[in-house]
């Protein structure tokens, strides 16, 4: 039985490959569409000088750039998700410490880690087109999923130090000298 369920850790393999896919995905289409733009934007800018459809255009192309940015960290958020499982399920993978996961929650606090950005991304995007009317209401429902992962990484940390410091009871070797006090306290 054991030999069977040792097995079947080797079935992340198929989500493995379905997140590299879809990284490899938004990486290459977003890495093409932003060449496109910038080429676009190079050659807008040879034969359009005038300086009002500059600044006109200004805004849009930060928003475009933003959204390639995006992509781009969506594909991250598929790609650590990917090493991370084939890491924690399947083999480990020598790669830069930063991606290195050992855990579960190593791999949570990555993917927490980059979602935030994402979300920033989202409203920096938002702020950028600008004309949004509900843009305090947009920011704040950003900023409060925001808070609550900064919240659950904060009590995580805090917990996992206090588990640390506090010595459990299988650690505890006792020496001749405790002894006689642990008798002492149990007679009174």
């Amino acid at each position: 039985m054991s030999r069977i369920l040792s097995g079947t850790r080797y079935l992340v393999v198929l989500p493995v490959v379905g997140l590299a896919i879809a990284a490899s995905v938004f990486f290459i289409f977003g890495g093409i569409g932003l060449i496109r733009l910038l080429i676009e934007l190079s050659i807008g800018a040879i034969t359009n000088l005038t300086h009002e459809s500059v600044e006109m255009e200004r805004g849009l192309v930060i928003f475009e750039v933003v959204e390639f940015v995006h992509l781009f960290l969506v594909g991250t958020v598929l790609y650590i998700t990917a090493i991370g499982l084939y890491q924690l399920f399947v083999h480990e993978i020598k790669f830069p410490n930063w991606l290195k996961i050992d855990s579960t929650e190593e791999l949570e606090t990555n993917l927490i880690g980059v979602t935030v950005v994402v979300l920033a991304v989202n409203f920096m995007g938002a702020v950028f087109v600008g004309g949004s009317e509900d843009l305090f209401e947009y920011g704040a429902g950003i900023a409060l999923p925001i808070a609550a992962l900064g919240v659950f990484l904060g009590l995580r940390a805090w917990s996992t130090k206090l588990n640390k410091e506090t010595p459990s009871d299988d650690s505890r070797s006792t020496t001749s000298n405790e002894q006689p006090v642990i008798q002492q306290t149990a007679k009174d």
